[in-house]
């Protein structure tokens, strides 16, 4: 493929992200798609959607700006990959624009949006409204400073690959401790713009994260959620009877093996369960049970996303008040100064 073509390939992608935001899904381009520690594919377009407190869509959009599109090709391997990720629907986005490409795209359970609808998304994007992936990657150059081995490009992929992965309390604990890294970054670096930036993105995840994750218990009384959500981000997507069944195991080796004694395995546990207990999830667990903080996680993952692709960043202290309040949560959550940094 030649440069020209790369260009317009990616041109086509930034005007389709724009397009799917306008229609009010979350947004995620160029997205890995991982098994265990391998790099399998790049996702184009991965959108989330809400419909109603219950329902969630996942989609993967493939797209292909090119003069021999091979669209029926792509319908296949949409179909693959819609499968492997386990999402509700699949689009291939083709410059062809055959009827048959749709028919088939049709038979095989996947949305095919034709060469002519691929060309007016082209011509009605805004290239200032936003700014691009691929300068956002230019953006984060560099490693971290609190972490010496995190650098920031590659550390930015993977966070995009755990959130197409898969959606439950375990992705939600990796992005709390991806916002503690940011966080603590903030204060480190006098809150530059790159990772200002990721903060919005990570903490937008984080809430797409825990959107999707109560959509099984949203209908349940208050109190319920509550200990839904504290256990959820406490033991994680195991739960607390797991936990516990791992702990009892880990000790069982260690007396076995001759290295732990009944006294010692009584103090083990104590120390562990007491390290739990001081992990404040209940502090999240409380605001995220509340009926309005439940209805409002897809809108504000989507504003804080929209915040961190501006092309005039605000910071945080110049937020919305709804967006303070949840940065201002993660600081306590985390233990920090939410003055420091709203």
């Amino acid at each position: 493929m030649t440069k020209d073509y790369e260009a317009k390939g990616l041109e086509g992608e930034e005007a389709l992200r724009s397009y799917f935001i306008e229609m009010g899904y979350f947004v995620v381009r160029g997205a890995l798609f991982q098994f265990k520690s391998f790099d399998v594919t790049d996702v184009d377009l991965w959108l989330y959607g809400k419909s109603t407190s219950l329902f969630r869509e996942r989609v993967c959009v493939d797209i292909k700006r090119r003069k021999t599109p091979q669209a029926m090709e792509r319908v296949f391997w949409t179909k693959g990959l819609r499968e492997a990720l386990g999402v509700e629907r699949a689009i291939v986005v083709t410059s062809d624009n055959r009827r048959e490409t749709r028919d088939f795209g049709a038979i095989n359970g996947v949305t095919v949006l034709l060469g002519d609808f691929f060309q007016r998304v082209i011509s009605g994007y805004n290239k200032t409204g936003r700014v691009t992936e691929e300068e956002m990657h230019a953006l984060i150059k560099g490693h971290s400073v609190v972490d010496r081995n995190v650098f920031w490009q590659r550390w930015y992929r993977d966070a995009k690959a755990k959130l197409i992965g898969g959606l439950d309390f375990n992705t939600c604990n990796d992005f709390l401790e991806g916002i503690h890294l940011l966080l603590k970054e903030f204060l480190a670096t006098g809150n530059t713009q790159p990772i200002v930036r990721l903060l919005y993105l990570i903490i937008s995840y984080f809430l797409i994260s825990l959107d999707f994750t109560s959509r099984t218990f949203s209908q349940l009384e208050v109190g319920e959620r509550i200990v839904k959500f504290t256990e959820g981000l406490r033991y994680g997507e195991a739960g607390p009877e797991r936990a516990r069944e791992v702990i009892d195991m880990a000790l069982n080796l260690l007396a076995s093996s001759g290295k732990a004694d009944l006294f010692t395995k009584t103090n083990i546990k104590k120390e562990f369960q007491e390290q739990l207990d001081v992990f404040p999830a209940e502090i999240l667990g409380e605001h995220f049970s509340k009926n309005e903080s439940l209805k409002h996680l897809f809108d504000l993952a989507r504003e804080f996303e929209s915040n961190a692709y501006a092309p005039n960043l605000v910071m945080p202290s110049e937020c919305r008040s709804e967006q303070k309040a949840i940065i201002g949560l993660l600081c306590d959550f985390w233990g920090m100064d939410r003055k420091k940094v709203i």
